[in-house]
């Protein structure tokens, strides 16, 4: 986009800055730091999310002409560009020490974040959130997507969302083909797209009466029909770049239980083990496929997770629970 332009989205004056492309996955808008102090001068609160290096660097440009609060949502450290954080970290740990307020989406980022580990400071937790009413809403109307009949009949596990190495796509795809060598009577159901779409079009071509490729970002309609129609849904994550996993929250909305792995992140504290989930270890093929088979063959631990789950989403993320909390941090400063 090379100019920069205003719209109205849900009656709130949103401004996109112009960009020339992205430089290792950083949007290079010069106008972004022009209106960024053209419009920080006359605020009352700035508040800048992270990892988004131009806002850190933004912010330490002008602090000192800035009257009003700054805020500081951290939502991951930075894993793909090891050399390139050195530089950014220094300019995220300087904003994280001054900011009036910090915030994570979750108390394990917290304690084991690269930036604010090392900052011995007051952080808050404002986890991210779900709309329980807008997912019922979806669930009431119907889905134009048709899944084989054995699917509906047998059941299957569900996989979505952005298809990239750090959801653990290469570790579904080897465990998915080790029940497959197996004769497992095991279905699977895979949306999204990426650049490790691949994967699922070579396993939906292998085995096509037990993998369900949709490679497309589906509505929500129709995503929240696929998950509720599930019996367990995947979420193999292997990095800490995997810092919240908000796909957890729209399995556990429609009462379903997760299949996901030890990370030390926000993963385990949205759905923790025992309670709305079955944990694992990351990356690893046979412990994944195990895992999928104990699980598919205990419908009352399935039971039990999914209504864990449900709980456990209705009690600390339905959206209206976590927008009183952030209001209620923003309104102390």
């Amino acid at each position: 986009m090379l100019r920069s332009r205003a719209e109205l989205i849900d009656g709130i004056r949103v401004l996109r800055t112009a960009s020339l492309g992205n430089l290792l996955s950083v949007p290079l808008s010069f106008a972004f730091f022009w209106h960024f102090l053209r419009l920080a001068l006359k605020s009352d609160v700035v508040h800048i999310n992270l990892q988004f290096p131009s806002a850190s660097l933004a912010l330490w440009l002008t602090h000192w002409l800035i009257k009003g609060k700054t805020v500081v949502s951290y939502h991951c450290d930075v894993y793909r560009q090891r050399y390139l954080k050195r530089i950014t970290y220094l300019f995220d740990r300087y904003v994280v020490r001054h900011a009036n307020l910090v915030i994570t989406g979750s108390p394990a980022l917290r304690k084991h974040s690269e930036v604010l580990g090392g900052i011995h400071r007051e952080i808050g937790a404002v986890p991210y959130s779900i709309d329980m009413e807008y997912v019922d809403r979806c669930l009431e109307q119907s889905s134009a997507l048709e899944l084989p009949a054995h699917f509906r009949q047998e059941g299957y596990c569900v996989f979505f969302g952005r298809l990239v190495s750090y959801k653990g796509t290469e570790s579904l795809d080897r465990a998915f083909r080790l029940l497959m060598e197996r004769q497992e009577p095991v279905n699977l159901v895979v949306f999204g797209i990426g650049p490790e779409e691949s994967h699922f079009k070579k396993l939906a071509e292998d085995f096509p009466r037990r993998v369900h490729f949709i490679n497309a970002f589906v509505s929500d309609v129709d995503k929240y029909h696929l998950i509720r129609g599930a019996r367990l849904f995947l979420f193999p994550s292997v990095y800490y770049s995997e810092a919240f996993g908000i796909a957890q929250l729209d399995a556990m909305a429609c009462g379903k239980p997760v299949l996901n792995c030890w990370l030390d992140t926000g993963v385990n504290w949205v759905a923790p083990d025992r309670e709305a989930a079955s944990t694992i270890m990351p990356g690893d093929a046979r412990q994944l496929a195990e895992a999928i088979t104990s699980l598919l063959n205990d419908p009352d631990r399935l039971a039990e997770l999914g209504q864990g789950g449900l709980d456990r989403c209705r009690r600390l993320f339905a959206e209206t629970a976590v927008k009183t909390r952030f209001i209620e941090l923003v309104r102390s400063l």
